[in-house]
């Protein structure tokens, strides 16, 4: 693993040394480790917290990370635009965020703070102490994405995918040693998730620190306008992708028990195991496609991460149900029904995150937000009407189906904005297989040429 870190760490070519094949594939090559960490993390939970504390540790978790996404607009993609397309430095993209998720983060403390308090359902679910730990975390982990978003802007990929890779790593120890050795519970699962959000934050400041001088200044109020500006128009796409597989989460910890949304969360976080397929495409492409647009390359990529996301998914299904009973013990074997039915859901979810991208980069990020928020609300009210009738299971097959209504909203509009035909953008090619092959080899250094897309 040293060797790979090392490799990979140094081969980061300031801003535009690599090509669009070699960053993809830096990043996807990632995914080897981030999937052997994340199983190692889940398992250690899974094992120690049993469903009912896994359920509780959900609950926490969903209810930090929707404060967190609400209480910073435009910290993380609106900065990471303008420095992305030079109309502000890294210090004033840096210090902006900042900026917008401490204020945010407090202000939304502030206001939720004596719900925590009440004797509502949803706060019920878990320890006082954790959800008042989340609410201390929520500019921690809003800050955490967007100093990471900022190095992707730089196309530092592949001190993402090092530092990716570290802050897993740093999880699986904290894990162990909070709530293996000192039995913490769940009170220990939330520091150690608030330790690995930590570490990502100080990788990168000091990454940036030695490649591009200061990073911090007094923000600039019109930078911050722009950045708030851009930051509402993606707003509601941002709060329904962060929250996307969590929404049924969020909804349940009103209506279900801590066991049944324990066994939903796991089905949920070993699918949202192969999301860094599109993740790594999607932050390759930005920088390529900003304020350029380059449709036929867009659409490359969507064909290439629907194809590989798939083939994964499917050789994960044809073994889930001794992989779970493995990895998340016996009582989370009622999880494999939910991974059958989720899985649909999560294929869509990784083309729509391509989509996504081309529309950020068009400035156009309010396709985004009509997309989610119409997927979003195809789950949340699907799950309310069904949940009843069905049970937990309503929140699998409602997820799914939001899930697919916002990509197919995202190809149409993709579709008639571009001008390409419903087979450029969808039917794989053999010329598709020749890149990724292509692709491969340059990152290993079996091809010095560049690769398309570059």
């Amino acid at each position: 693993m040293f060797f790979w870190l090392k490799r990979f760490g140094s081969a980061d070519s300031s801003l535009s040394g690599t090509t669009g094949g070699q960053d993809v594939s830096v990043l996807i090559l990632t995914k080897i480790f981030l999937i052997v960490f994340g199983l190692l993390n889940r398992a250690l939970l899974a094992h120690m917290l049993l469903p009912e504390g896994w359920g509780s540790y959900a609950v926490c978790l969903a209810f930090g990370g929707l404060l967190s996404l609400v209480s910073s607009p435009g910290a993380i993609q609106g900065s990471q635009y303008f420095v992305l397309i030079k109309k502000m430095n890294v210090a004033q993209g840096v210090s902006c965020a900042l900026a917008i998720c401490v204020a945010g983060g407090g202000l939304v403390g502030a206001l939720t703070l004596p719900l925590i308090y009440g004797d509502a359902a949803f706060f019920q679910k878990a320890p006082l102490q954790a959800f008042q730990m989340m609410l201390l975390m929520v500019p921690i982990v809003a800050f955490s994405s967007a100093i990471e978003h900022q190095l992707a802007a730089l196309r530092r990929f592949s001190r993402i995918a090092v530092f990716s890779v570290l802050r897993s790593f740093v999880g699986v120890l904290a894990i162990a040693f909070f709530v293996w050795y000192l039995e913490l519970g769940v009170n220990g699962a939330i520091f150690a998730f608030a330790i690995g959000h930590c570490v990502m934050i100080g990788l990168c400041v000091g990454d940036l620190r030695r490649h591009f001088g200061k990073i911090w200044e007094l923000p600039v109020p019109s930078n911050i306008k722009r950045i708030f500006g851009y930051g509402v128009k993606f707003h509601f796409a941002r709060i329904g992708i962060g929250i996307g597989f969590r929404a049924g989460v969020l909804i349940l910890g009103f209506l279900a028990v801590p066991n049944e949304i324990g066994i939903f969360d796991a089905a949920i976080m070993l699918m949202l195991g192969f999301m860094p397929i599109s993740d790594a495409v999607g932050n390759a492409l930005l920088p390529r496609i900003a304020g350029r647009g380059r449709p036929e390359l867009v659409a490359l990529s969507f064909r290439l991460v629907c194809a590989v996301t798939g083939a994964f998914i499917l050789v994960f299904l044809a073994f889930s149900t001794p992989l779970v009973r493995i990895l998340l013990s016996e009582p989370f074997l009622p999880a494999v029904s939910f991974l059958w039915i989720i899985a649909p859901g999560v294929l869509a979810h990784a083309g729509s995150g391509i989509l996504m991208t081309y529309f950020k980069g068009v400035d156009r990020p309010g396709v985004c937000s009509w997309a989610v928020s119409l997927g979003l609300m195809v789950d949340l009210s699907g799950l309310l009407l069904l949940y009843s009738h069905f049970g937990v299971v309503a929140a699998a097959w409602t997820m799914t189906l939001g899930m697919i209504c916002r990509v197919l909203l995202l190809a149409i509009i993709f579709k008639r904005s571009t001008g390409l035909s419903w087979v450029k953008i969808g039917l794989p090619r053999f010329g598709d297989a020749a890149f990724l092959w292509k692709s491969g080899r340059s990152v290993v250094g079996r091809d010095p040429g560049r690769s398309a897309g570059g």
